[in-house]
């Protein structure tokens, strides 16, 4: 835990990358997959205010000011999601080190488990929704962005889509683990929606890159 103590919306790349690079079990995929989010959603910011400086797309300005506003959020919660995954990933590790001699010490460590894997699925279910709605945003953008920032605007899709299928693998994982499928199944099910609707717009996406870039 001591490494993340470091990690937070003010530090840098670096001390990001330096973090998962290291032979540590967190942070890892799910800090990343929030970190990529992040960045998607800049890019969502930087699409949008470039079109509220530009006269050609007036009529789109206060749009575009609407898609920034909601994007800069976005960023900052998504950068502070990335760090509460990473604690919550250290928690459940913590929880697998925890003595299991007796039959009160393996209920007690059973209990601590499916604890940190429900927390852990909520972060990521989290994550889904955060950067799914990073993916509408960037969609938008496409369409309605200046044309010059278009390829930067379909990254920010292709970016919160990867990042979405990774919280909904997770998710599964997670989720399974506790071994609940009733009270678990509808949440799966719910995630399997919003991946859904976050691939079809990036296809969608795509259309458009075809059709304008060629």
């Amino acid at each position: 835990m001591d490494e993340l103590g470091i990690l937070g919306v003010e530090s840098s790349l670096l001390q990001w990358s330096d973090a998962v690079a290291a032979a540590n079990a967190t942070p890892a995929g799910g800090s990343v997959a929030a970190l990529a989010s992040a960045l998607a959603a800049s890019l969502v910011s930087m699409v949008a205010g470039l079109t509220t400086r530009r006269e050609k797309y007036a009529a789109v300005h206060r749009y575009a000011e609407e898609i920034w506003s909601r994007a800069e959020a976005l960023r900052l919660d998504l950068l502070e999601l990335a760090r509460h995954d990473a604690i919550v990933v250290a928690e459940f590790m913590d929880a697998l080190r925890l003595p299991q001699a007796t039959e009160f010490e393996r209920t007690a460590r059973d209990a601590a488990r499916r604890a940190a894997l429900l927390e852990a699925a909520r972060v990521q279910l989290e994550l889904l929704d955060l950067a799914a709605e990073v993916s509408g945003l960037a969609e938008a953008m496409v369409g309605s962005g200046v044309a010059t920032a278009i390829g930067d605007a379909a990254t920010a899709s292709f970016l919160a889509a990867a990042a979405c299928r990774s919280a909904y693998w997770s998710i599964r994982s997670n989720l399974r683990s506790m071994n609940q499928p009733d009270e678990t199944r509808p949440l799966i099910e719910s995630a399997v929606v919003t991946l859904d609707r976050v691939e079809a717009a990036e296809i969608r996406v795509r259309q458009v890159l075809d059709e304008r870039v060629g």
